[in-house]
């Protein structure tokens, strides 16, 4: 199989030098620079990224664009802040039928991922995303390596299974890309958090305290990108975190423990390390995550830390993690249940730890003058099926919330914004947050259809 990786730094070799390992595979190096091709193809070296090692004589290299025709698979290596412009300029020259494997980790405005991103501009459908725990100089000594696959067919999986056969690369896999995506750009923001802390107080105890709650603010990140949860336990997720946090080699976690013994100065913003850190949290923090900020402190103290330009970075336990446990609370009908309940009860989970649902029971509806296709019952199983929903509660008439507030210990009170302000007077119970309605599905509007 013909095996094209497009960037010659530090990772794209060492993925490029690994998969060459497989000899059904023709691994071929694609870089723009000629001396960098030429010391490949005539040394099997590139000691700009590794000096002291020496590449297989089966990969090649070359900087001709005719030769990416030949291409059935396409590996992108590439720095994301110049990945789209690359790609454009060789558009033309991609062979049709070529899967394309995004390596590179970023996020662009508005928390669109790479490959969305090379889908939306280049119209590419036939990608994949593969990331894990994996430092290029390990990839180089052939150390067994677990990274994660986000695919989406059969034929897919299936491809890379096969060119990574006898090599030291092995996976994991999930349909959710973007999940994929996302906690590769989230693992380098904690990262940086675990530096600071190992470099400030150098204790065990402390040091996996502050993961504990890293991995708590990965995982309601994760959720509110509209990843899926099972993704986190994944090579890509718990691997890629703890690896990222706890290794010297990594450079946000250097870059942590530099901030941690107040090295760091507004001055080094222009380092490209402190930059991809940088832009990394306050890409994430300027994201529309509605409610939950308050849900993450040690994404809001690392985004207040860089802006504030001070060199010392200080952390005070007691806000950081002695968080109450907090029960939220909604009600509705939850009739012909869709894809707007779905994303309301979505988001209403993350506001806490635990999620009560009231759904109206087919008396109360009747006193309403409504009728549900479902029976309370059966709308009851649907909700309790849920992974947002923990308990299940009947709403018999309009004046039992205060109680129900009450009675469960709730903390924050949701509805849709079509009741925004009907419910204020539940203020002095506990917070109260109307969230917006998912546009384009309503029930009213599926029964409309169903009666055509």
């Amino acid at each position: 199989m013909n095996i094209l990786v497009l960037g010659g730094g530090a990772f794209g070799t060492a993925i490029a030098n690994e998969l060459s390992v497989n000899t059904e595979n023709n691994v071929v190096l694609f870089s723009r620079s000629q001396k960098k091709v030429d010391e490949i193809n005539t040394y099997h070296s590139n000691k700009s990224c590794f000096p002291n090692k020496r590449l297989t004589k089966s990969l090649s290299a070359t900087s001709d664009k005719n030769e990416i025709k030949k291409s059935d698979v396409v590996f992108i290596a590439l720095p994301s802040n110049v990945i789209i412009e690359n790609l454009l300029v060789l558009k033309s020259y991609f062979n049709k039928e070529a899967l394309f494997v995004n390596l590179s980790k970023g996020l662009f405005s508005e928390g669109v991922t790479v490959v969305e991103c090379i889908q939306e501009k280049l119209g590419i459908t036939n990608i994949v995303t593969l990331k894990g725990p994996s430092f290029a100089v390990e990839v180089m000594e052939h150390a067994d390596t677990l990274l994660t696959l986000g695919y989406s067919t059969n034929l897919q999986y299936e491809v890379i299974n096969k060119i990574i056969k006898n090599t030291s690369l092995h996976i994991d896999c999930t349909s959710d890309i973007r999940g994929v995506e996302v906690l590769s750009v989230l693992k380098n923001i904690y990262a940086l958090v675990l530096g600071v802390v190992d470099a400030k107080y150098n204790s065990p105890n402390t040091r996996f305290m502050i993961l504990t709650k890293a991995f708590s603010e990965t995982r309601i990140l994760l959720k509110s990108l509209g990843g899926a949860d099972d993704t986190l336990f994944l090579s890509c997720g718990f691997g890629d975190l703890c690896m990222t946090s706890l290794n010297d080699l990594s450079r946000n976690r250097t870059l942590g423990l530099l901030i941690g013994k107040g090295f760091f100065s507004s001055e080094y913003k222009s380092n490209s390390v402190i930059l991809e850190g940088l832009n990394a949290v306050n890409l994430v923090h300027s994201l529309p995550l509605n409610h939950i900020l308050d849900n993450l402190p040690l994404l809001n103290k690392l985004h207040s830390f860089f802006d504030s330009k001070s060199s010392i970075f200080s952390l005070e336990f007691n806000k950081l993690i002695d968080i109450k446990f907090k029960t939220i609370l909604t009600y509705g009908t939850f009739d012909l249940l869709h894809y707007g309940h779905l994303d309301i009860l979505r988001r209403a989970s993350l506001l806490g730890d635990k999620l009560i649902v009231g759904i109206s029971t087919d008396d109360f509806n009747e006193l309403k003058g409504k009728t549900s296709v479902l029976s309370y019952q059966k709308r009851k199983e649907l909700l309790e099926s849920l992974d947002y929903v923990d308990k299940v509660i009947p709403e018999d008439s309009w004046g039992q919330k205060a109680n129900d507030i009450k009675d469960n210990n709730v903390d924050v009170f949701v509805m849709g914004s079509d009741w925004e302000g009907k419910f204020d007077e539940l203020e002095k119970f506990c917070k109260v947050v109307y969230f917006p309605r998912t546009k384009g599905i309503s029930t009213t509007k599926l029964k409309s259809i169903l009666d055509e």
